[in-house]
């Protein structure tokens, strides 16, 4: 029950159902995901700890929210944390995780294609995080975990753009095959191609139009 409610929550704080800066109170999530307090307490402590929620002294708590500016340096950081975890990774990669990663990769596309938007977000995890498990260095793998965690919710903002969503769709399979080769180079450039502004731009632009309303 705790997990799924966690699972519930991270979901919908992604998706835009509990929208950024807003309150949460135990009372509410009980009555709307029909669960007990101490379920609530505790997925309340491990969204914390994911940087999904925030504890405001005399407000409560609340889904966190960001600027556009502390999204561009975000994203910053994760280009560097990612770049380095991809010149830490022995090439070409066993054949298992290619294949594995193939398989994902595959699946994603099919989910976007047919609108299965969740389980899109779930695939695109599970990708990063196969991706990234060759990294040598386990710690760095953790802080690239902890910094792609953060934006997902921006990076759900862009699942109506066909454009980009093709464009996420084929560098996942470019980098899957340029882990199959010896270039680490092209590896890196795959990886680092993954991160586009064009992220920060639509962040950017929704947000103004929030603000204006």
């Amino acid at each position: 029950m705790r997990e799924n409610l966690t699972k519930k929550l991270e979901e919908d704080i992604i998706f835009g159902v509990l929208l950024p800066g807003s309150r949460l109170t135990e009372e509410r999530i009980i009555e709307e995901y029909s669960t007990k307090r101490h379920a609530v307490r505790t997925s309340f402590a491990e969204l914390k700890t994911l940087g999904l929620l925030t504890h405001k002294p005399n407000h409560g708590v609340e889904v966190i929210s960001f600027t556009p500016d502390q999204v561009q340096e975000i994203y910053e950081i994760r280009l560097i944390l990612e770049a380095s975890a991809a010149k830490k990774t022995r090439l070409p990669v066993i054949n298992s995780i290619s294949n594995k990663l193939f398989d994902i990769a595959t699946a994603h596309k099919n989910a976007y294609d047919e609108g299965r938007f969740r389980e899109v977000f779930n695939l695109n995890k599970e990708f990063h995080t196969v991706q990234f498990s060759c990294c040598t260095n386990k710690r760095l793998i953790k802080l690239v975990s902890e910094y792609a965690r953060i934006v997902h919710p921006i990076r759900v903002m862009q699942y109506g753009n066909r454009t980009h969503m093709d464009l996420v769709i084929n560098q996942h399979f470019e980098i899957v095959n340029s882990m199959k080769g010896n270039c680490l180079n092209r590896y890196m450039q795959a990886t680092t191609d993954h991160l586009p502004a064009s992220a920060v731009i639509a962040f950017r632009k929704n947000y103004e139009n929030l603000r204006s309303r």
